[in-house]
């Protein structure tokens, strides 16, 4: 059984129309002056950015980055108990929750294998495409019911690692059991405490917590401050170790993410046996690549400057030839992934 690790970045979840960092401030603005009063609040947070840029007189500091604000509130409440960081943490959740697109439950077509999480070339149905397959799922129809189970024997786990706040895997998993009928459940696992196997789970590991759950932190310090993220990052080293194949997603690898960077060379200490580290993210300025070729010295690493939706395109028309080239009697496999995944980083 091949072990293959996603760390999924901002640039996983950017075509959806979530913000990044370069844009959070800007469009939770949009959310303020566009929405009647709902989210009054903000002009809290805004007043408090304004004041936070009296360090700019004394140190240089990125008041873009929500993150970097987030990282001195989190000093700052470590130290002194201040209320602001609670503030903040409202803030960025409402404007994740906001911009996180809802998936509509629609009635299926004849061809129902199209339209997994909605119209053929919708983005919502690429992003299914790439979430059926990490979870090896096998649709089928049944006395008019559509129904899925997990392929066992496909040869392939895959887990996910995400330095991301939303909820766009778990809204797409979701939306499956609500829209088929399930006959393997499907979990998601984000403790060491629940590592078993991952013959019908799939491990989730949010390195930076989740608007859900309310326990989001910065991701340059203090980790220890929260057992269960902890528990979610002892799972990451996990799933590291055991890893095959590491598939780096929409992440620039900034020089000032050192966490990121430890956690990888710590995992390895132990890993049995790494064969490949692919990275595909967008590079506009070459930084990128350079950034990831400083920090990785092995043969089989490759990069790609590419869109993720040029990813998950792939990944549907490899979907397309094999259920086309195969009886569907036995059902429509998502058992394309590997052979999309060589042919996209061989281009």
């Amino acid at each position: 059984m091949e072990n293959v690790v996603y760390i999924l970045g901002a640039g996983f979840s950017a075509p959806l129309g979530l913000p990044v960092m370069s844009n959070f401030v800007s469009k939770s603005k949009d959310m303020y002056f566009n929405t009647d009063g709902k989210y009054d609040y903000f002009n809290e947070v805004f007043q408090l950015i304004e004041r936070m840029s009296y360090i700019k007189n004394y140190y240089d500091s990125n008041l873009f980055n929500i993150e970097e604000i987030l990282s001195i509130l989190e000093m700052s409440n470590f130290l002194n108990g201040d209320k602001d960081k609670q503030l903040f943490i409202d803030y960025i959740s409402e404007v994740i929750n906001y911009y996180t697109p809802k998936i509509q439950k629609r009635k299926l077509p004849g061809n129902f294998q199209d339209f997994i999480m909605g119209a053929r070339k919708s983005v919502h149905n690429s992003y299914g495409n790439f979430i059926a397959s990490l979870l090896k799922l096998v649709f089928k129809r049944n006395e008019g019911q559509i129904t899925y189970e997990v392929n066992k024997h496909l040869g392939y786990n895959y887990s996910l690692i995400s330095l991301n706040y939303d909820r766009v895997i778990e809204n797409y998993i979701d939306h499956l059991s609500k829209v088929f009928t399930p006959k393997d459940e499907i979990k998601i696992i984000n403790s060491i405490n629940n590592y078993d196997d991952l013959a019908n789970q799939i491990a989730l590991c949010k390195l930076h917590g989740c608007v859900e759950k309310q326990n989001i932190i910065p991701p340059t310090w203090n980790k220890n401050s929260n057992d269960k993220l902890l528990q979610t990052w002892q799972l990451a080293d996990t799933v590291l170790r055991e890893a095959n194949h590491i598939r780096i997603i929409g992440y620039s690898l900034p020089v000032t993410d050192s966490y990121i960077i430890y956690l990888l060379k710590s995992s390895i200490l132990n890993c049995k046996h790494l064969k490949t580290i692919d990275v595909i993210t967008l590079d506009n300025d070459g930084q990128t690549k350079k950034n990831y070729d400083e920090f990785i010295d092995y043969n089989y690493y490759r990069f790609q400057n590419k869109n993720i939706l040029d990813y998950f395109a792939t990944i549907k028309s490899e979907f397309d030839k094999n259920n086309r080239s195969s009886s569907t009697s036995s059902g429509y496999k998502f058992n394309s992934l590997e052979k999309a995944h060589k042919i996209f980083m061989d281009k």
